[in-house]
């Protein structure tokens, strides 16, 4: 790496603290620990880089710098004698950590941030707490950066932070990817499901003046690519980067020169990331080949026919609506039954498609979902009714605070007009 040492600096905290604190936390088990000492060695390499020069490995030196500074923390304090005792038979304190000892513990680093993400997404810590704590200690933002990408108050975000690791210190939660076959299938889900979450936070934002949030769709990108990375063999890690590859692929024409959503079916699909969605078809057919497939597997699949299709009109919604079924086979899901219907009404007709989402205006889930009530707008459209569909457009244009999405809706009713 090259650069002034605080351009470098900033970049490797960027790129390379989510990784710190993530070996410290599986040296010494604690994390308020682990972010301090990786805290100390940056700010110790803020103001020794630009007199000393920057090391041959500036992540392997921030590594021994850090385990030194936790190491010092644990001597001074008599909580920390049992962990010190053991720590210390491996790094006796006339010996501190040398650099090669450094890259080899950032060697094994997709083991120790999945491990890190498996203690986030522990069971103990609830859905939204699980978000904030992914993305700051598996993906690295500051505490302001989180706060500002979940739409929150520092304070607010502060307060969620603490209040799970208080849960991970309080329920002993290991900071370690679980041995059994079946405990690593349940953690696995909800780690998947919580990066799941995260992409769908920066792809469709709910306020604001912005579409997509790059910094969080990037983020979920990034770990899930870690998962795969440490484990390999499982169907649904692929399966899950996969959709998110194929979705992010359409990321080019999905916003108009207005800054204004286009959908599916107006988008140019010339514009279309085709390496991504190679990738993506890659991952999704090697997943389905996989005992272990499952629902991101299914998703996956669908976003594939999405992706291979030349255009909106020769998609393949047979196969689409055979996928959907699969999905609603595994558990009944109103959003599922939601795409189902209007993937119906494109392998049949509009009114058939209509008749099965008119069957679903009861669910409250779908009555707060603003997608729904497009949907329904869409099809009342097709079918002649137009009334139905303005008063559709209407609820759906209640339902969401974001500016552009507003826009969106606004030219549907113009449309109607």
């Amino acid at each position: 790496m090259t650069g002034r040492p605080d351009e470098l600096l900033a970049r490797l905290h960027r790129d390379e603290w989510a990784r710190l604190v993530a070996v410290l936390v599986r040296q010494f088990g604690d994390i308020e620990l682990a972010e301090e000492a990786a805290q100390a060695a940056m700010e110790t390499a803020l103001v020794r880089w630009p007199d000393e020069g920057v090391p041959r490995s500036p992540s392997a030196w921030l590594l021994t710098t850090a385990r030194r500074t936790a190491l010092d923390r644990v001597r001074r304090d008599a909580v920390y004698t049992g962990k010190l005792a053991g720590y210390a038979l491996e790094h006796p304190a006339s010996a501190p950590p040398a650099e090669n000892e450094a890259i080899a513990g950032l060697e094994d680093v997709y083991d120790e941030q999945l491990a890190m993400m498996m203690a986030c997404c522990h069971p103990a810590i609830g859905p939204a707490d699980q978000i904030a704590m992914m993305l700051r200690f598996a993906a690295g933002l500051t505490t302001a950066e989180v706060a500002a990408c979940l739409l929150q108050s520092v304070p607010t975000l502060q307060a969620r932070i603490t209040r799970a690791k208080k849960r991970i210190a309080a329920n002993r939660i290991p900071v370690a990817v679980p041995r059994e076959s079946d405990a690593l299938a349940e953690r696995l889900d909800l780690v998947l499901s919580a990066i799941s979450l995260i992409y769908t936070t920066g792809y469709d934002t709910p306020a604001g003046e912005r579409v997509v949030r790059a910094e969080l769709t990037g983020e979920a990108l990034r770990l899930a690519r870690i998962v795969v990375g440490a484990l390999p063999e499982q169907a649904e890690a692929e399966a899950l980067l996969g959709l998110l590859l194929l979705t992010q692929a359409r990321e080019p024409a999905r916003i108009d020169a207005d800054g204004v959503p286009v959908a599916l079916e107006d988008q140019e699909r010339g514009r279309w990331d085709r390496a991504m969605i190679a990738e993506g078809t890659t991952l999704v057919e090697r997943a389905a080949r996989r005992p272990t497939a499952g629902r991101f597997t299914i998703q996956a699949a669908i976003a594939a026919v999405h992706a291979e299709a030349v255009s909106f009109g020769r998609t393949d919604w047979r196969q689409i609506v055979v996928l959907y079924d699969l999905l609603l086979a595994r558990g009944d899901d109103p959003v599922v039954r939601m795409n189902r219907a209007i993937a119906i009404a494109r392998r049949d007709t509009p009114a058939a498609g209509l008749a099965l989402l008119r069957e679903l205006e009861s669910v409250p889930e779908l009555e707060r979902h603003h997608p729904f009530h497009a949907a329904l707008a869409l099809l009342h459209t097709e079918v002649g009714d137009i009334e139905a569909a303005r008063a559709s457009w209407e609820r759906a244009r209640e339902l969401v605070d974001g500016t552009p999405q507003r826009r969106f809706i606004q030219r549907r009713l113009d449309d109607l007009r």
